[in-house]
């Protein structure tokens, strides 16, 4: 979990936020949501799944959003979680997610030593996803890439992501 109590956490939370308003309409799944931030702008339905998976199993959702989370997960266990999104999402959902570039590692360390991001966030990071990795992971899960952009000054990126 963040320490949301950071300035610089809260204004980049908020960016992901702007990214993502366009796509939380319907039944959404906040996957890795920490404290539910995201919940005040979602339309519908609305489930929080952090660390247990089980509450999503027997739903189906129109949305999935996963924001600032892959990266903190080893590679073999986000194939996984894509294979549970597979059965959860929709015909016609979507999976919006966002993960920072590798060009940012350097970034995002500099910004934790100098104490301006959460330390614990960023040590937590496993793998810094680029294009090609996010196009493959969608592909090999059954999905493929609808809308590809990188932003803040491309240290970030997102994918919406849909059923093949």
């Amino acid at each position: 979990m963040i320490d949301s109590s950071k300035y610089l956490e809260n204004f980049l939370q908020r960016r992901r936020f702007k990214m993502v308003k366009n796509y939380l309409d319907g039944s959404v799944l906040d996957f890795g949501g920490n404290d539910g931030e995201l919940k005040p702008l979602i339309k519908g339905d609305y489930l929080l799944v952090n660390y247990d998976h089980s509450p999503m199993k027997s739903r189906k959702f129109d949305r999935i959003i996963s924001l600032a989370v892959i990266e903190h997960i080893d590679i073999d266990e986000v194939y996984n979680i894509f294979s549970k999104f597979k059965s959860c999402l929709n015909p016609n959902g979507l999976i919006f997610i966002t993960t920072p570039t590798p060009q940012s590692k350097w970034v995002l360390e500099f910004l934790a030593f100098i104490n301006l991001l959460d330390k614990g966030n960023i040590r937590e990071h496993k793998h810094y996803w680029n294009r090609e990795e996010i196009y493959e992971l969608a592909k090999k899960s059954g999905f493929k890439v609808e809308k590809y952009k990188r932003f803040q000054l491309g240290f970030n990126q997102y994918a919406v992501i849909s059923h093949q």
